[in-house]
């Protein structure tokens, strides 16, 4: 099916005829060159056959010229054969790619037969990972595309289980001889999948050995290109050039090279014997791998006659099996399913629209009696906010007038009683005055018409003149004592005076403030009765939005239900119909699997021829990997035979060197060897004690617990163990 490898390489005579075809490096090779440097080429021509002037170098770059043309034209003639077989190989992908589709179609009609397998009573569960036969549709090369194919096989055969488990439930336990047929049937797929599976195992590795044709075309290339470098005379005039003054020292290299040589040639005779063992072992080493392969040549006979054996039945054959009549039965239950499955769809869907239609009237009547309620309580709303608006009003003028008429009467009172304190202290006033005046007068009418009294009459005239003294100053000290007191009394009366001015303009002045106190209070009343007024328009508002939000959201949720509802009857319709497309193409795919049966067993021929083709092919690639392998067996078993005889050799030696070891030496070995074991050298010191021992015993006695120096008795621990370096 697949092209070989050799057949993507170009073949020589290709090569040979491009040659032919191609002019000559001497002829005209001027016209390949850019037109600029040709004219100062064929000017540099002209003028070299003209005059003697000419540079002696211009011949020189004019050959080199043409020289490095010609290597160009030769690197265009490898480049366009590459091409050519890179042609070639996109045309063996595209046979490969329709190689590939036929695969698939061939995966497809297997995966059908095995779903037909299933239609028993013991059909496997979907869900479980393992089945009960193997199917060999792995196909390892391109894992994308095995995952897809799983994933769609999976997906069928889930949707085919729950047919397939109702028919095997209907038409009872299969018999023997169909249980029988099925394995043979199952057996003989699986073999025909592996066979593919081992043609895609053998087309990957043709691309690996395309791979390595590809790296070794590209070596053959640069090979070429050097080669060419090398046959320009050109080239090979400044190479002799530089060459030419390391003759002398390339003489002494040879001259040293032969004497190496010669002296190479002696060999002694244990060089001969190892030699003579390594040629021993590569015949034995021979004689097993043609053993091999005549064990797996027989074996791969016994093969071949085997699969030869197995033949596949014919279509009649398949035609009158119990499992192809099953099958048709099955297939004419399916057709009635379907016709069923339609029949339910088209009920469903007229009672969808029915159901669409109620909830659609009942939503209308639900948003009009909403709409109904929700207009009356605003009325009803409105009336009472204008009632309690005119009841806020008037109790807040009634408020303010009480508030007032309280300030104006505080403020009268507070007069009046000052008013009356400033009276009564007037009347006191007066009333002290008057008493003094009485007083004062009966003293001047006493004065004036002087009374003998018995006081007086007992007295004597020294002692009168006291008296008279004392009342003489009494008196004069009373009229000095009223300017002064009635000054004050004037003052006193002009400041009470002023004082009930004031106190009089402050009233005023109050009074003012009371009436701006109320016009103010009238203003703040008033602003806070539009105030509420807004508050309560707000309040209403808000209240409207709540209603209205609530109205919203039961609105909302009744559609989400709504919405739900439909969603989950579209959801079932479109299950309904894709069930009902999936079955009807499942049909359809049935059919034409039922139809291609019959062009299968040409189909299966062809790829027999196939694969028989490309097993010869893929043969002889294996052989040549085999002598490969076989040449690396060779190779690994002289180095075996190396190996030991140095093995041999070293212990020779060893024994050589034991054998001429002195006492002393002896001694200093036994000294550097542990005293409990006596087989390892010390490398482990106690720190308590210091004692050296290996570290083999020690560990040991510290896992037995035996912590104690075997020398001196002191004891350690795992922390007093210290590696020594002797």
């Amino acid at each position: 099916m697949t092209p070989t490898v050799a057949a993507s390489a170009p073949s020589l005579p290709s090569f040979i005829k491009m040659e032919d075809r191609k002019r000559a490096a001497g002829q005209s090779t001027d016209d390949l060159a850019p037109p600029t440097k040709r004219q100062a080429t064929n000017g540099a021509g002209k003028a070299s056959a003209d005059s003697e002037n000419t540079a002696p170098w211009s011949e020189d770059i004019e050959k080199y010229q043409k020289d490095a043309i010609y290597r160009q034209m030769l690197e265009y003639k490898r480049e366009k054969a590459t091409l050519e077989s890179q042609l070639k190989t996109i045309q063996k992908k595209s046979t490969d790619h329709d190689d590939h589709l036929r695969i698939i179609d061939a995966w497809w009609t297997q995966l059908l037969e095995e779903v037909t397998l299933l239609a028993e009573n013991d059909i496997p569960n979907a869900e479980k990972p393992e089945i009960p036969f193997s199917t060999s549709l792995q196909f390892h090369g391109i894992k994308a595309f095995s995952d897809h194919l799983a994933s769609k096989g999976r997906e069928i055969k889930s949707k085919l289980h729950k047919i397939f488990t109702a028919v095997a439930a209907a038409h009872g336990k299969p018999s023997t001889d169909l249980q029988d047929l099925q394995a043979k049937v199952t057996k003989m797929l699986a073999s025909q999948k592996e066979y593919l599976v081992t043609v895609d195992r053998l087309r990957n590795e043709k691309e690996e050995l395309n791979e390595l044709l590809e790296l070794a075309s590209l070596r053959y290339v640069k090979a070429e290109k050097r080669l060419d470098r090398l046959r320009s005379d050109t080239v090979r005039k400044e190479e002799a050039k530089a060459l030419f003054h390391s003759t002398a020292n390339g003489a002494k290299v040879e001259n040293g090279v032969d004497t190496e040589m010669t002296n190479g040639i002696t060999e002694d005779k244990e060089a001969n014997q190892s030699a003579y063992k390594e040629a021993q072992a590569v015949v034995e080493k021979q004689k097993e791998q043609l053993e091999a392969m005549a064990a797996e040549n027989k074996s791969l006979t016994e093969q071949i006659t085997a699969a030869s054996i197995k033949q596949a039945p014919s279509d009649n054959d398949y035609a009158q099996t119990e499992l192809f009549k099953q099958f048709r039965i099955q297939h004419e239950d399916v057709i009635k399913r379907i016709n069923h499955l339609e029949a339910t769809n088209i009920q469903l869907r007229e009672e969808a629209e029915k159901l669409q239609a109620e909830r659609t009237a009942y939503r209308i009547q639900i948003e009009n009696e909403a709409e109904t309620a929700t207009g009356e309580l605003e009325s009803q709303l409105q009336r009472l906010d204008a009632d309690l608006t005119r009841i806020r009003s008037t109790r807040d003028e009634l408020l303010a007038d009480i508030s007032v008429r309280k300030a104006k009467q505080e403020q009268d009172d507070a007069g009046i009683e000052h008013l009356k304190e400033l009276v009564g202290a007037k009347d006191d006033r007066i009333t002290s005055l008057e008493l003094e005046v009485e007083r004062l007068r009966q003293i001047a009418e006493q004065s004036c018409q002087p009374t003998p009294g018995p006081e007086t009459d007992s007295l004597n005239l020294e002692e009168l003149r006291v008296k008279y003294d004392l009342l003489q100053q009494g008196y004069d000290s009373i009229n000095k004592e009223l300017p002064a007191l009635q000054s004050a009394y004037k003052r006193v009366q002009a400041l009470t005076s002023k004082k009930v001015m004031d106190f009089t303009a402050l009233e005023e002045k109050v009074s003012v403030l009371v009436a701006e106190k109320s016009k103010a209070d009238q203003k703040y009343f008033a602003a806070r009765k539009d105030m509420d007024i807004r508050l309560q328009e707000v309040r209403t508002l808000k209240s409207q939005n709540a209603k209205s939000s609530e109205i919203i959201s039961q609105l909302k949720d009744v559609e989400t239900s709504d919405r739900n509802l439909l969603s989950n009857l579209e959801k079932q319709l479109s299950d309904m119909r894709q069930s009902n497309a999936s079955i009807l193409a499942e049909n359809k795919k049935l059919e034409a699997s039922s139809r291609e049966a019959t062009s299968k067993c040409e189909s299966l021929k062809n790829q027999a021829a196939e694969l028989t083709h490309l097993l010869k092919s893929k043969d002889s690639a294996n052989s040549g990997t085999k002598q490969k392998i076989h040449a690396v067996e060779l190779e690994n078993e002289q180095l075996r035979v190396r190996c030991e005889q140095v093995q041999k050799d070293r212990d020779t030696w060893k024994q050589k060197s034991l054998s001429n070891q002195s006492g002393e030496e002896e001694m200093l070995r036994t000294l550097a060897l542990c005293t409990v074991c006596r087989a390892n050298f010390k490398n482990t010191v106690l720190k308590t004690c210091g004692h050296l021992f290996c570290n083999s015993c020690v560990d040991d006695r510290i896992s037995n617990r035996m912590r104690k120096c075997p020398n001196c008795a002191k004891p350690f621990d795992k922390l007093d163990v210290m590696t020594a370096h002797m």
